[in-house]
């Protein structure tokens, strides 16, 4: 059947429209082919609707904007003039050179995959919020040189793994405080020197065991720091009074007592006897001395 144009002159609505049926030589068919409507709607609207047939003609979108009543076909010009595009096969839009869309709300349903591709730049401008998800699949941003990110406030929520790789140097800055919470395991390998410096104080509270091997350790102290500890019992741990003296000359350490006990171990400043599978430390100056250069063993720490 050849394409037929109409005019609609009910009710003075001003309406051409251009509708090929789909499958079917009937003139008063309501299965849409190709439709196209210009001006207010159209009878052909208005039987498709009343023949339930309006979501092979209306987006679904528009459907349920309309809360599925008569409103689908009166208001589907907006109530004034507009454009009705539909057909069941393919719409080819092509421009050599620009193209300019302009709308108040906009709405796109994709029912298969999309893709956006664009030679050039893209610039998205936004006023109000933006909101991107992924139902079921996953998320990937890649960038080939560089990405900037800036915001006023960022809150991230990972709840499964989360790995990061930096092949290059990477820089952290905090202008104001920083608060970092973890429940398990912290694990660092750091391949090279490793420098911290602070210029504040440092408050460090560990409930449980503090283990550190050094191979090398080098001690120097700018100002001379004498701390004396008082006794403290907790829970059969049991650290009594300690006196230790660090001065930038001579560097050393004098204990005059610790006994530490938990569960029945107890540990003696003045002389620790290792035999198999027990660990030996003595309290007394270690110097190690190569090239001239001297490094000593100032103290002992065991924090529970």
């Amino acid at each position: 059947m050849p394409p037929r144009a109409g005019h609609n002159s009910r009710n003075a609505r001003r309406t051409m429209f251009y509708l090929v049926p789909s499958n079917s030589n009937s003139d008063s068919t309501d299965n849409i082919g190709t439709f196209l409507r210009l001006g207010e709607y159209s009878e052909v609207e208005r039987r498709s609707f009343e023949n339930q047939h309006h979501d092979e003609l209306f987006p679904a979108k528009h459907i349920s904007d309309e809360e599925d009543d008569t409103s689908v076909y009166t208001n589907a010009a907006g109530g004034s003039q507009g454009i009705m595009m539909s057909c069941d096969g393919r719409i080819l839009l092509k421009s050599a050179e620009r193209m300019y869309i302009e709308s108040a709300d906009y709405h796109q349903k994709t029912n298969g995959d999309h893709v956006l591709d664009v030679d050039g730049s893209m610039s998205t401008v936004v006023e109000d919020n933006i909101d991107v998800s992924t139902e079921k699949g996953n998320m990937t941003l890649k960038s080939a040189s560089k990405m900037k990110l800036e915001c006023n406030d960022q809150e991230v929520k990972v709840k499964g793994k989360s790995d990061h790789t930096y092949d290059k140097s990477h820089t952290i800055k905090y202008k104001g405080s920083y608060f970092s919470e973890k429940y398990g395991w912290d694990f660092q390998s750091i391949f090279g020197m490793n420098m911290t410096t602070y210029y504040g104080g440092i408050m460090e509270s560990v409930y449980g065991v503090r283990m550190q091997f050094d191979k090398f350790n080098f001690m120097s102290d700018w100002v001379s720091l004498n701390w004396k500890g008082t006794q403290i019992d907790l829970r059969g741990i049991v650290m009594k009074k300690v006196t230790a003296k660090f001065g930038s000359t001579d560097c050393k350490a004098e204990w005059d007592e610790i006994m530490v006990g938990l569960q029945g171990m107890k540990a003696e400043a003045t002389r620790l006897e290792a035999k198999r599978k027990e660990l030996a430390i003595k309290s007394g100056e270690i110097d190690m001395q190569n090239n001239r250069v001297g490094a000593r063993l100032v103290g002992i720490e065991c924090i529970v």
